[in-house]
């Protein structure tokens, strides 16, 4: 009952719901939330299904339903609950018919994070061709941002040296000297030192 409640109080916390366009933030704020609950395994599979009936030595398999099982279904069938409430109507419709969180959230992984070959190019197109432009330097940095995570949640690799060097050639002239800077150097500049230097 305590782990129920808890479940519950969780809701309030999980403020996104998932669309068509945010499955990367909605899924970062849900699993945030859950892993500091100790639930997330439920939905990664590393929480699994204790036997349903009691095993004995001497009987082996008996009619008996063993209460983990029972706590575990409870459990699980409430932290499926949770993930619904977090879904638009749109992403409702691919976990109908899901028996387990873990289920649901492999369903949406699969819809979600899919994204073709010719989308991976143009989201790296579009990372080293995006220009500053009017922008403050830090939508200018989310926005660059915005891509690597696209990127990295379809297994495209992006270290935060190549998001550096996207930034420097999208900005203006204004930044010539510190550019040069920083392409000179010897060592790799970390993207906080990168946003002082900016400044």
């Amino acid at each position: 009952m305590a782990n129920q409640i808890r479940i519950e109080s969780l809701l309030g916390m999980l403020t996104i719901k998932l669309n068509d366009d945010n499955f990367i933030k909605w899924s970062f704020q849900f699993g945030s939330v859950l892993c500091d609950y100790d639930l997330f395994d439920h939905f990664t599979g590393d929480s699994v299904c204790p036997p349903k009936f009691v095993l004995t030595p001497e009987l082996g398999v008996t009619n008996e339903i063993n209460a983990a099982y029972k706590e575990w279904v409870k459990i699980d069938m409430a932290l499926l609950s949770l993930l619904i409430a977090t879904l638009s109507d749109d992403a409702i419709e691919h976990v109908v018919g899901c028996k387990t969180s873990y289920e649901a959230w492999t369903a949406l992984q699969d819809r979600y994070t899919f994204v073709s070959k010719p989308s991976v190019n143009h989201l790296k197109a579009e990372l080293h061709t995006m220009q500053k432009g009017g922008d403050t330097i830090d939508k200018y940095l989310l926005r660059l941002k915005t891509i690597k995570d696209q990127l990295q949640a379809v297994g495209e690799k992006v270290s935060d040296n190549d998001l550096v060097i996207a930034a420097l050639m999208g900005l203006p002239s204004d930044y010539d000297m510190i550019r040069t800077v920083i392409l000179a150097r010897e060592s790799p500049i970390t993207l906080g030192e990168f946003r002082a230097q900016l400044s």
